[in-house]
């Protein structure tokens, strides 16, 4: 199914949305994507972004791979997207070259942390999901092309670095593997977009990395994000992403 609306923004925290919908001009309200559930969306003709919203229960930002899956399936219905991006800060890796603010888009997706060790099911705990070919908009921005790897912890014990290894992820986030997942079922063209906020095998705590970086890392974002829907949507790069 090819849909002919504007691109999808999927986002988590508040924080790391703000910066993305000044640069879009998306300076009007949100609007409740659902009466039972948090998220909001931002629509125009040109761009969408969607937010997964406050948890009524906890007030703090939904994060992680069920509010993002409940809010992406919400905003395809509401939006028809042509292209959904799940964009917001990751952690990356030093060894892979990765550096605090790098830009990543990706080109593979998987969850690194659902074990389940049985015949067939293990290939789908991994979800490996389908990912739009980005590499000659990436390449045109400046943006790091890999693997981004999604678990709903905030740390990485060595079971999931050793995934992460072997599957080469540049980002590890918390929604993408998600948001592509509903994405396939709708066959929608899904990518993500993240900027690195900590180094995962830094001798430095995760937490503390985090909170330094992570409002430079939105700011970024915010360009990253901006630079990308200019690309797509008025450089004929849309046609690239549609195939």
């Amino acid at each position: 199914m090819l849909l002919a609306g504007p691109p999808l923004i999927i986002m988590a925290m508040e924080a790391e949305a703000a910066p993305v919908r000044a640069s879009l001009g998306l300076e009007q309200a949100g609007e409740r994507l659902h009466p039972m559930f948090p998220g909001l969306v931002w629509a125009t003709p040109k761009v969408c972004l969607a937010v997964n919203g406050i948890d009524r229960r906890y007030g703090v930002d939904s994060i992680a791979s069920q509010p993002a899956a409940v809010t992406t399936l919400h905003a395809i219905q509401r939006t028809s997207p042509s292209l959904v991006i799940s964009a917001g800060t990751a952690g990356g890796f030093a060894r892979r070259s990765g550096f605090i603010g790098e830009v990543c888009l990706a080109n593979r997706c998987f969850f690194h942390d659902r074990r389940i060790r049985l015949k067939g099911f293990d290939r789908y705990g991994d979800g490996d999901y389908p990912v739009q070919d980005m590499s000659t908009v990436g390449t045109k921005l400046g943006f790091r092309m890999g693997t981004v790897s999604s678990g709903n912890a905030l740390d990485a014990p060595d079971v999931d670095i050793k995934k992460m290894d072997l599957t080469e992820t540049i980002a590890k986030d918390m929604e993408a593997a998600a948001v592509a997942w509903i994405c396939e079922q709708f066959a929608i063209p899904f990518t993500a977009l993240k900027v690195i906020t900590d180094l995962i095998d830094s001798d430095k705590a995760t937490a503390d990395q985090f909170s330094r970086n992570f409002a430079a890392a939105s700011e970024r974002l915010g360009e990253a994000v901006k630079e990308l829907i200019y690309m797509i949507s008025n450089k004929g790069e849309i046609n690239d992403i549609r195939t």
